[in-house]
C-alpha cells in the first residue's frame, strides 16, 4: 500500500503507518489512497461557537510573533476533544501560523494606515483564493512584522483580528490530518493508542463499532469506534460523499443525498459567514467531519493548498 506524500514521521514505524490508515479508510469508507493525489496535501480544523462564547477566538496566544511563524504552538487548554463512553479528552496543540484569520483593519487608528491598507490588500488577495478572504496566521504575520506592529496588544482594536479556524498541529498527509482530529498524534505504536471505551462501549451506537469491525489492531477499533457515532451528543461522525479531483461524485455514492445535506446547511446558515465552513470552494475539499457537543464546534479534516 502507498501512503500519501511522505515517508512515516519519527517515531511512527512504517507498519504502523500502514495500520492507522487501515483503520482510517474503514471509518472513511475507502482507502486513503484513493482521496486525491499523492501530492495533495490536508489539514484538521477546529472551529464553532465555542471559540467566539469563550473568548477563545481573541485570545493573544494566537497572534504571538513566534506563533504566527511557526516557531512554537499554541495550546489552548479549554479546546478538547470529548468523544463519548470512557475514551479520555484529548487536549488540542495548534498551528497558529497555518490557522485561519478573520481581519478587519477600519477601525485601526490613522497612524496605522499603512499596516490597515496591506492587511485590505491581503484579504481582497485572500477572496480570490481558498479561503475567501479569511487570512493564514503566517501572512498576518508577515503583514504585521512588516509594519513593526504588536497584534497582541491591547490598544489594537479587538476586532481587527479573529480566529475561525485553528489548524492543529500536524503533518500534511491526510493520514496526519486525521491523526490530529482524533487524538493519535502522539500514538506512535499501538501501545501508545488512549484506552478506549472500556465498560462503556454500550453509549456507543451499534453502527459505530459496526463501522470499525474491521480495524485489525483491537486497541485503534476500540478507540476509534468513540469517533464513528453519528448520533453522539459528545463527538458526532459527519462523513461526506468522497469526491474526485475534478470536484464529481463517485457513481457509486448517493449525489442526491449529499447535495441534500449541503442544501439543508444553505438554507440554514444562509446569513452567516460561518456557512463558508461547509463549503467545498472554501478550504478545499471536506474529507470527514465531527461536530461536538450538539454543534458548539467542528473538527474538519480538509484537503488544502497551504
Amino acid at each position: 500500500m502507498t501512503l500519501e506524500n511522505s515517508t512515516p514521521p519519527p517515531g511512527r514505524s512504517a507498519e504502523w503507518a500502514a495500520a492507522l490508515a487501515q483503520a482510517f479508510g474503514e471509518v472513511l469508507g475507502r482507502p486513503l489512497a484513493e482521496h486525491g493525489d499523492a501530492d495533495a496535501r490536508y489539514g484538521a480544523y477546529y472551529g464553532g461557537n465555542f471559540l467566539d462564547e469563550a473568548e477563545l477566538d481573541h485570545d493573544p496566544a494566537w497572534v504571538g510573533r513566534a506563533a504566527l511563524a511557526g516557531e512554537e504552538t499554541v495550546g489552548p487548554g479549554e479546546l478538547l476533544l470529548a468523544p463519548p463512553g470512557d475514551t479520555a479528552e484529548t487536549e488540542l496543540v495548534f498551528d497558529a501560523s497555518r490557522s485561519l484569520f478573520w481581519v478587519d483593519p477600519r477601525e485601526l487608528p490613522d497612524t496605522l494606515a499603512a499596516f490597515g491598507a496591506d492587511l485590505a490588500a491581503a484579504v481582497a488577495e485572500s477572496e480570490r483564493g481558498q479561503w475567501r478572504g479569511a487570512l493564514l496566521g503566517a501572512e498576518l504575520g508577515r503583514t504585521a512584522g512588516r509594519h513593526g506592529v504588536d497584534l497582541a496588544s491591547a490598544d489594537l482594536p479587538r476586532e481587527l483580528w479573529t480566529l475561525w479556524q485553528g489548524r492543529i498541529a500536524s503533518g500534511d498527509t491526510l493520514l496526519d490530518a486525521l491523526c490530529a482530529a482524533t487524538g493519535l498524534t502522539a500514538a506512535t505504536s499501538p501501545e501508545l493508542v488512549p484506552a478506549g471505551l472500556g465498560d462503556s462501549a454500550d453509549e456507543v451506537e451499534e453502527e459505530a463499532h459496526e463501522l470499525v469491525a474491521g480495524v485489525a489492531d483491537p486497541a485503534l477499533r476500540d478507540y476509534l469506534a468513540a469517533f464513528c457515532d453519528e448520533e453522539s451528543h459528545d463527538l458526532a461522525l459527519v462523513r461526506f460523499a468522497p469526491a474526485d479531483d475534478e470536484g464529481d461524485f463517485d457513481e457509486d455514492d448517493d449525489e442526491d443525498e449529499f447535495e441534500d445535506e449541503f442544501d439543508a446547511d444553505d438554507d440554514e446558515d444562509a446569513d452567516d459567514d460561518d456557512d463558508y465552513d461547509y463549503d467545498e470552494s472554501q478550504g478545499g475539499t471536506v474529507v470527514v467531519r465531527w461536530d461536538g457537543a450538539v454543534d458548539q464546534y467542528e473538527v474538519t479534516v480538509r484537503r488544502v493548498i497551504a
